[in-house]
């Protein structure tokens, strides 16, 4: 009984600090896209490039992105 009553506040702590974790990383995703999106929108509003590559570079970028970052999430969805 005692083991269980110390245990649980180190499981509220692992949870919390995945949750914190999560959130982080969901901040710093939406900020990386948001910076690529208006730095692609801004480049092309300026140069008058056509709208194709626009939406090329842009999914290229976020997949790559995507490539590059997954690792970092520690997902064991491959294993």
């Amino acid at each position: 009984m005692s083991d269980d009553r110390r245990s649980r506040p180190r499981r509220v702590l692992a949870s919390l600090a995945a949750v914190v974790g999560v959130g982080t990383r969901l901040v710093l995703d939406a900020l990386v896209v948001g910076l690529w999106v208006l730095f692609l929108t801004l480049l092309f509003l300026s140069t008058n490039w056509p709208r194709w590559l626009f939406y090329a570079l842009l999914l290229g970028g976020v997949g790559l992105y995507v490539q590059f970052t997954a690792w970092w999430g520690g997902s064991t969805s491959g294993s």
